[in-house]
């Protein structure tokens, strides 16, 4: 078998002939409708109330709250029939504000924006949310914990809420998409950290990770059930969910209120992207080429998943570009110290999410042995406990040495995770 692994903008050709591999990847359909299909019926024919021309009948003002750019949403595509009701509707493009929903990511250049959501109609406004941004945000309620919530004004003061969003499991939240979108894809930034620092549970001594934060638990999370509750205080009026196939590309879709269609989307991926398989003691994982490996922080998501398929001690070898680096400032602190005891510390005196990031990171590579093929520095890698590799064949060559006869784990393209009982 010799595959082409993303890798960046580009690919990484693997020769993994004589090695017995077993790819971990999605059960899914291999011939789903076009993405601007899938967006068509779930706009005209909704699980559940009226097709959204009929719905933005008389609106004055509507927002359209959509991913940003680390997301693969198929905007381009999938827009087009959502703007297209609107106009049916008599909603005029200077009506419409396209509000990305960028949460504390930081926004993307122009480039990547256009890329990101195709051809805008002339007059509709786009705006990148920035969570640090105060005069932007309108004060809505208060977290279960009595904190401020402030949401976008774009969103809170309109007459009508679309929100469209891919669905797919969040490695601490649950899911993400659906409520995730309002909260905190446009919340401030002091609430959002408030909401993430309940993956650090502050109960037990000493401090660690709430363990019901996990990838597709949404009971009992306590981010999740926060999210939830929250998103309520600005909930969109139509919601188009969408699951993407093994491809990247959109595979299912529904539209209508977002408390009925995102349990069905919740469903959907559970069911096609919660597998069966190992555990391995090798495994192989690309975290997808761009924008998935764009950065560290997208990236290690994939080897996330991958270490959940390991036996202890497994060695699993990383291909993730992150030839943009870390991904925020606010991670370099957790990067100078990467010590599981020291970031936990820190986390629970202040929480940053990004600190988690890393935690998540160095308690992975303190129980397997991840040889990591990367644009990222060298130091930083060894530092974060990973062995920076520059010819994958190499390391391939050695595993067909070692175990001619061993089971490798692959992930080449889609994240899956192990199915959870119960």
């Amino acid at each position: 078998m010799i595959l082409r692994l993303p890798y960046g903008r580009g690919f990484i050709t693997a020769d993994l002939r004589g090695l017995h591999c077993h790819e971990l990847r999605p059960e899914v359909l291999h011939h789903a409708p076009a993405a601007e299909v899938l967006a068509e019926a779930a706009v005209d024919r909704p699980v559940e109330g009226p097709p959204l021309s009929k719905l933005a009948r008389g609106a004055k003002r509507v927002t359209v709250l959509v991913p940003d750019a680390t997301r693969k949403s198929a905007l381009p595509d999938v827009l087009p029939p959502v703007l297209a009701r609107l106009g049916q509707a008599g909603v005029a493009p200077g009506a419409i504000t396209l509000l990305v929903a960028c949460g504390t990511h930081p926004p993307a250049d122009e480039r990547s924006l256009a890329a990101t959501l195709g051809v805008v109609p002339p007059g509709a406004r786009v705006i990148q949310h920035d969570a640090r941004d105060g005069s932007s945000l309108v004060e809505v309620g208060t977290l279960t914990t009595g904190e401020p919530v402030r949401l976008h004004r774009a969103a809170v003061q309109a007459d009508l809420l679309v929100a469209i969003s891919t669905v797919q499991h969040h490695y601490f939240a649950g899911f993400g998409g659906g409520p995730k979108l309002v909260f905190p894809g446009v919340a401030g930034v002091a609430e959002i950290q408030a909401n993430h620092r309940k993956v650090i549970d502050l109960e037990a001594d000493p401090p660690r990770r709430h363990p019901s934060c996990e990838p597709g638990v949404l009971e009992g999370n306590p981010v999740a059930e926060e999210i939830a509750v929250t998103a309520r205080l600005c909930w969109p009026h139509f919601a188009l969910l969408l699951v993407a196939g093994a491809d990247g590309k959109p595979a299912w879709s529904a539209g209508g209120p977002l408390e009925v269609v995102y349990p069905l989307a919740c469903e959907r991926a559970r069911r096609w992207f919660e597998v069966e398989a190992g555990p391995f003691e090798r495994i192989v994982v690309s975290a997808g080429g761009f924008p998935t490996d764009h950065t560290l922080i997208q990236a290690h998501k994939a080897l996330d998943a991958a270490c959940r398929f390991a036996t202890p001690d497994a060695e699993v070898l990383f291909l993730a570009a992150c030839d943009g680096g870390a991904g925020s400032p606010a991670m370099e602190p957790f990067l100078a110290d990467p010590r599981v005891s020291a970031i936990v510390t820190a986390l629970a005196e202040d929480y940053v999410q990004y600190g988690h990031t890393t935690l998540r990171l160095v308690e992975k590579t303190g129980r397997f042995r991840v040889s990591a093929k990367t644009e990222l520095a060298a130091d930083l890698v060894a530092r974060l406990g990973m062995r920076a590799e520059a010819n994958v064949a190499a390391v391939l060559d050695r595993w067909r040495d070692e175990d001619p006869h061993g089971t490798v784990g692959l992930i080449a393209g889609a994240v899956v995770y192990p199915r959870r009982r119960g």
